[in-house]
């Protein structure tokens, strides 16, 4: 997306999120999880309706995203800086933008940065904050506890925010899953509130497989497909895990591709869906 079609898409206006009051009216509630499933574009939207809603209602925010800590200053000039061509090429050059394929560096996603972006121009105490931190080791649950200690200390640099939190709706469950913890679960359990998306079906760019595209299904379907869009803190909604509620989306989810491009030379994951999904040359006859 060009900066010319930013500049016409960007408001700081949202859109109403029923059901958000009853997040709000749990004042111990100190971070919020919305899990998704990485790749799609209304989620991203969604969440920055989440943040809007928010800061309208008169509280301070900080919007905690599954990026590398090392992107940290990359996110802050997107926030707030006063070049925006120079700060959006800062971002989009970093390792993780141009080379990661499972959604989280989609278009979509630098959407929900330059929304941010324009809702700070309103809220100048907004701020925005990567929590993948680095860990050592293999095991998958080392990742997970390494986010969920950089969320403590968030919490505790910005005992004033509501941290809002956009992740994989695996590390916003509440119970343990694969043998270890996931991230929400490093928080106090009184100060803590997550969501799983939900949507009507769709598709989502996103790694599934180790084939990374355009996935066919890739996303959580509602377990009522006529379900209307809005928060709901019934934890039996949720299709998977343990959580407190759901963000039902109330639409098909469509796909965002990586906001960089496709990275080059091709990963193998995303050779492996182009040979999957190749179409038939058209033979003259």
């Amino acid at each position: 997306m060009g900066l010319a079609t930013y500049a016409a898409w960007a408001s700081p206006a949202c859109s109403p999120l029923p059901g958000a009051e009853a997040v709000w009216s749990k004042p111990a509630v100190r971070w919020v999880f919305v899990g998704e499933m990485h790749g799609s574009n209304e989620t991203p939207a969604a969440f920055l309706d989440l943040v809007c809603d928010a800061l309208q209602r008169g509280r301070q925010v900080t919007v905690a995203l599954e990026r590398p800590t090392s992107e940290q200053a990359a996110l802050e000039g997107i926030l707030a800086g006063k070049d925006l061509p120079a700060a959006r090429s800062l971002l989009l050059g970093q390792p993780a933008w141009k080379n990661t394929t499972d959604g989280r560096a989609s278009e979509a996603m630098l959407y929900l940065l330059l929304g941010l972006r324009e809702l700070h121009g309103v809220y100048p105490e907004l701020s925005v904050a990567a929590f993948d931190a680095p860990y050592t080791g293999t095991g998958p649950g080392l990742r997970d506890e390494a986010m969920g200690r950089a969320l403590l200390v968030l919490g505790a640099a910005k005992p004033k925010d509501t941290i809002l939190i956009l992740t994989g709706n695996v590390h916003a469950m509440l119970a343990p899953m694969f043998g270890y913890d996931f991230v929400a679960m490093f928080l106090p359990a009184k100060e803590r509130l997550s969501l799983e998306v939900t949507d009507r079906g769709g598709d989502s760019w996103s790694d599934i497989n180790g084939s990374c595209g355009v996935q066919q299904g890739g996303d959580v379907p509602d377990k009522d497909l006529a379900r209307p869009r809005g928060i709901y803190l019934d934890p039996s909604l949720a299709r998977y895990g343990k959580v407190d509620g759901i963000l039902a989306l109330g639409v098909k989810l469509t796909a965002s591709a990586p906001a960089a491009g496709e990275p080059s030379p091709l990963p193998d994951c995303r050779i492996k869906y182009l040979s999957e999904h190749r179409q038939p040359s058209a033979v003259g006859k």
